[in-house]
């Protein structure tokens, strides 16, 4: 994957650390304590000096009247505390393991100097948190290089954190799914306390690392460069917080004094492997993966290094089962279903028999809904040309060739031949083609130390993925429309820099950089081919570059896209063609910068600072580019249907202005937070941030609104609305109003009772927004005048049936395969004049709020167990709901029963509304619940060899159904529901009753080193 091109990005990276724009330092932790003598009287004046064992670099405070020392912004790692005061020893401990987010608490007692000594003292390896209530888990650079990780897929490890759950259907947005661009490298969901997989904010050293359109991950860093992460889940510092989910803190390692590094390679071989279940032969699985890694420094004590690569080469078999038509099938003989046995026929009055045993029946003539008529010699009878009814003759399963459609007939020839008939499971068709994924990642870290006042650390990474998605046919068949055949690509980018300057013990003050870059792209199949132009299909490529193409049927002269097989629903067959969105690019810019300062006033820590994120989102899609096809089985047979070129329906996308939409909002964030020791067993942690988020623009205005509520339709940029006496020109934001009022504060308590060192109680309450969903690939883009979404429906809008022989009319009507697309718009649709969906925001959107809260105690038990047990809950409003059809006609009740709300929606009978298909929401309705009670149990023992973590949780999670348009569906189908918010609330989804995890790692005492063993449920 690396190439003299990858190189010149190094070179280029490390120059952009002095120019990019600046978001959170590298991760770090604090250390305090109190010193006093053996009678428990305190030493003030003590000097306290943190060194750590790896770099040397030192920090240094004293303690004040109250005995106490503080000494915050440490960098994670090992570190020896010496402690020095005039008349007492010096008292020293060595191999104190100081967390990501971290704040340990390390009590000193000092003797009188009646000899000249140094007491060292053996610090706890896991230790009770005392000063602070963030809820959360350390997963440690042990677990994660030595627990067993399928993939070294470190996000799994994740899971470790009570309350925390991954998806589990293999056919999730974030679980693998084949149409998914954000988890072809794997699966990386989190959710916790219920929250979408979408809103974990992932930070890399401290920089963002989200992708955008989805909420994916960016960087997936190798599990040698990781040092530590933390999954922060309740109540944490107002510092974080931008989604409604969990805060994910991921440390790279530095480099130390001594050099260390590691080689690795990893592989699967299919003749190791059985058989899957439902494989009809053993599927191919050769897995390699290989790297290294290297750490050590330039400069002793100065300068260090850390640089590591990772590649990926995978081919794995994707076992399918599918329905398709046979080859007599395809030439008009239904006398036997796909699996080969007979159709039930007629009995001898004439009536249908019941289906026969593979639940398949009679296919019957759309022209009249009765039987297809052969000879007795069993030869179909030719229809009347006019009316394609057939004479009276013997009922039949055949289609006479006179009835063929010559352009269904060419898309069933897309079909690949039966090879496997499965009664069982209702299919003819097994395959195992190959799914692969070629990857390369590396990091490169450098840390340098100016001074003992001044300290920078500056990395890059890179990551490029190449991945090949079939779609269980060689060709365009595929299980469903949005599964064909793919290649994806994504290629990330990541930079930060950051710098600590010490003005003092007191004040400390860190300023860092960032730059994110997350490009996706996916092409389908057939992009290019405009194959649905070559078949005769009228109107459903719109690429002047077709062969077969209308000139001028185009959606933008810069950027055509246009140009491949529409996609095809085929009921209980499997479906042909392209998916939609495809071609597609999704690309994600983040640009960030942030300051904290550090203040220590007496008892008070405080920290002031703010953060700025500049978001970019290029997606450059059509939507339904060529189109999509909607099988109502008319026949009694979705590919006679096809057969008989009859179409239930269709929907068709066209971009104008350009297809590739640039979108713009900002995450602006100050923050303060005060960790007061109000007394030496009573901290109180308080802290309040401002969440304010700009409203999406688009970066040539190319987006509008239509506000329910108004009946309006807010049109920004340069489109035309003359003629449209509901529309009016708007701002960037298309009428969405900037949500002010986003306060978030957090109040936290944590108490030793009776001054207990090895028991605190903790509790605290916070308020979280999520900023992370901003439509996707879905948004206000997809609104005329910039978009034109076709919807032609037999029934609605066409005949039920199309008339037969319509193709070839004097003057056919716009339904068959051949002319359902038409007419096309040439020219921006005026929104007076659309017939089809259109998306709604409501102009007072809010952001997503979740509030939090938790109670429970730690104590340490003997053995250096420390044992966690309490509750944990939280409550959401506001939560993005898409996709929900805000225009219903049903139930029937609705306008005509006085006072009956239930399940009307927002747009009632009788409201004066445009003629508009659907009217989709983008709105901010949802809402969920989540309770836990969670139990941590951890220890950690160098003597001993031993690490392990034990967690349960034991939870309820409820929602309204939160649908966001990524495959979490709604409750009811009549939602919203005004006036009756609770008939719309039962579990969620993502409710998991009971979740057990453990994690063990032991190394045995062989030789003069050890041997690790790990074990991991």
């Amino acid at each position: 994957m690396l190439n003299k091109k990858a190189l010149l990005l190094v070179f280029c990276g490390s120059l952009l650390f002095t120019i990019s724009p600046l978001l959170y330092g590298q991760a770090t932790g604090s250390f305090s304590g109190t010193v006093t003598d053996k009678t428990g009287s305190v030493i003030s004046g003590a000097t306290v000096r943190v060194t750590s064992q790896g770099t040397a670099a030192e920090r240094e405070s004293k303690t004040d009247d109250t005995g106490h020392y503080l000494i915050p912004l440490v960098p994670i790692g090992n570190y020896t505390i010496r402690v020095e005061s005039q008349g007492f020893q010096t008292v020293e401990q060595k191999d104190i393991r100081l967390q990501v987010d971290e704040h340990r608490d390390v009590n000193f007692t000092m003797s009188p100097a009646s000899v000249s000594s140094t007491v060292e003292v053996s610090a706890t390896e896991v230790a009770v948190e005392t000063t602070n209530p963030t809820l959360g888990q350390v997963i440690t650079a042990e677990q994660v290089a030595d627990l067993p990780l399928n993939g070294r897929d470190f996000v799994q490890l994740a899971t470790l954190t009570p309350g925390t759950t991954q998806e589990t259907n293999p056919n999730s947005f974030f679980n693998g799914g084949p149409s998914s661009e954000v988890s072809t490298r794997g699966s990386f969901s989190l959710s916790v306390g219920g929250s979408r997989a979408s809103s974990t904010d992932w930070l890399f050293d401290g920089n963002d690392n989200n992708e955008l359109t989805a909420g994916g991950i960016a960087i997936l860093p190798s599990i040698d460069a990781i040092q530590e992460f933390k999954v922060l889940s309740y109540n944490y510092s107002a510092e974080y917080g931008t989604r409604a989910g969990p805060t994910v803190l991921v440390t790279t390692k530095s480099g130390t004094n001594a050099l260390h590094g590691t080689v690795f390679e990893f592989f699967r071989n299919t003749s190791l492997d059985a058989r899957s279940y439902f494989a009809s032969k053993r599927e191919q699985f050769n897995l390699n993966q290989f790297g290294g890694s290297l750490g050590g420094a330039l400069e002793k004590d100065k300068t260090f290094f850390f640089v590591d690569y990772q590649a990926k080469r995978q081919l794995h078999g994707q076992p399918f089962l599918g329905l398709i038509p046979t080859p007599d099938m395809v030439n008009g003989d239904y006398s036997f279903d796909p699996l080969g046995t007979a159709r039930p026929g007629w009995d001898a009055q004439g009536m249908d028999n019941p289906p026969n045993s593979n639940k398949f029946g009679n296919i019957v003539n759309p022209y009249n809904f009765g039987a297809f008529q052969c000879d007795g010699a069993g030869n179909p009878l030719a229809p009347d040309p006019t009316t394609g009814i057939q004479p009276a003759g013997v009922n039949c399963n055949k289609i006479p060739t006179s009835m063929i459609d010559p352009v269904g007939q060419a898309m069933l020839r897309l079909y690949p031949t039966p090879n496997n008939i499965n009664a069982n499971t209702i299919t003819n068709f097994a395959s195992v083609p190959n799914r692969s994924l070629n990857e390369g990642e590396f990091d490169v870290r450098l840390d340098h130390n100016f001074s003992t006042k001044d300290s920078l650390f500056a990395r890059f990474s890179y990551d490029q993925a190449v991945s090949f998605i079939p779609g269980g046919s060689p060709g365009y068949a595929a299980p469903s429309p949005f599964a064909s055949t793919q290649n994806i690509t994504n290629h990330g980018r990541n930079v930060v820099v950051s710098e600590t300057h010490i003005f003092s013990s007191n004040n400390i003050n860190q300023i860092s950089a960032g730059f994110n870059r997350i490009f996706n792209h996916i092409k389908s199949f057939g992009d290019g081919t405009c194959e649905a132009a070559n078949l005769g299909i009228l109107g459903a490529d719109l690429n002047t570059k077709c062969p077969n193409g209308v000139p001028g049927w185009s959606q933008s002269s810069s950027d055509c896209m246009s140009c491949g097989m529409t996609a095809t629903l085929m009921n209980n067959y499997w479906g042909l063609g392209d998916r939609g969105f495809a071609p597609f690019q999704g690309g994600t810019n983040v640009f960030s910068i942030s300051d904290s300062f550090d203040m220590i006033r007496g008892k008070h820590n405080i920290r002031i600072g703010g953060s700025i994120r500049a978001n970019q989102m290029n997606v450059e899609t059509n939507a339904f580019q060529d189109g999509f096809f909607i099988n109502f089985g008319l026949s009694n047979d979705a590919t006679a249907d096809v057969l008989l070129g009859q179409m239930g329906g269709i929907l068709h996308d066209q971009t104008f202005f350009g297809a590739t939409t640039g979108r713009r909002w900002k995450l602006f964030r100050p923050y303060i937070q005060d960790d007061w020791r109000v007394t030496p067993n009573l901290t109180l942690n308080l802290g309040v941030a401002w969440a304010l988020v700009t409203p999406i623009t688009e970066a040539q205005g190319r987006q509008a609104n239509y506000d329910v509520a108004s009946g309006k339709m807010f049109v920004d940029g340069p489109a035309s609305i003359t003629g449209c006496d509901f529309c009016v020109h708007s701002s960037g934001a298309a009428g969405v109003k900037m949500d002010k009022r986003a306060l978030e504060p957090r109040i936290g308590i944590a108490w030793k009772p009776f001054g207990l060192q090895n028991t605190a109680v903790r509790a605290g309450y916070a308020i979280f927004h999520d900023s992370s969903w901003n439509q996707g690939a879905q948004g206000l883009w997809e609104n005329p005048p910039y978009f034109s979404e076709s919807a032609n429906f037999a029934g609605s809008t066409i005949p039920l049936v199309c008339p037969f022989g319509n193709a070839s009319a004097p003057t056919p009507v716009n339904c068959g395969l051949e002319n359902i697309f038409l007419p096309v718009n040439t020219t921006a649709p005026n929104p007076a004049s659309y017939f089809g969906n259109v998306q709604s925001q409501n102009l007072n959107f809010k952001q997503g709020m979740v509030q939090q809260y938790n109670l429970n105690i730690e104590h340490q038990l003997p053995g250096n167990l420390v044992l966690t047990a309490g509750y944990a809950g939280s409550h959401s409003t506001h939560i993005l709901v898409d996709g929900l059809n805000l225009k219903l006609n049903s139930p029937t009740a609705c306008g005509t029963v006085p006072g009956y709300t239930l399940g009307c929606g927002y747009v009632t009978p009788g409201q004066n509304v445009p003629n508009f298909f659907n009217i989709l929401n983008n709105n901010d309705a949802g809402r969920a619940r989540y309770d836990s009670l969670q139990i941590k149990a951890e220890t950690k023992s160098s003597r001993h060899g031993l690490y392990a973590l034990l967690g349960y949780t034991w939870s309820r999670t409820f929602d309204s159904g939160l649908p966001d348009g990524l495959g979490t569906f709604p409750g009811a189908i009549y939602w919203p529901l005004p006036g009756t918010q609770k008939a719309d609330w039962a579990l969620s989804a993502l409710n998991s009753n009971s979740q057990f995890t453990a994690s063990v790692l032991y190394d045995l005492p062989l030789s003069r080193g050890r041997f690790r063993a790990s074990h991991c449920l």
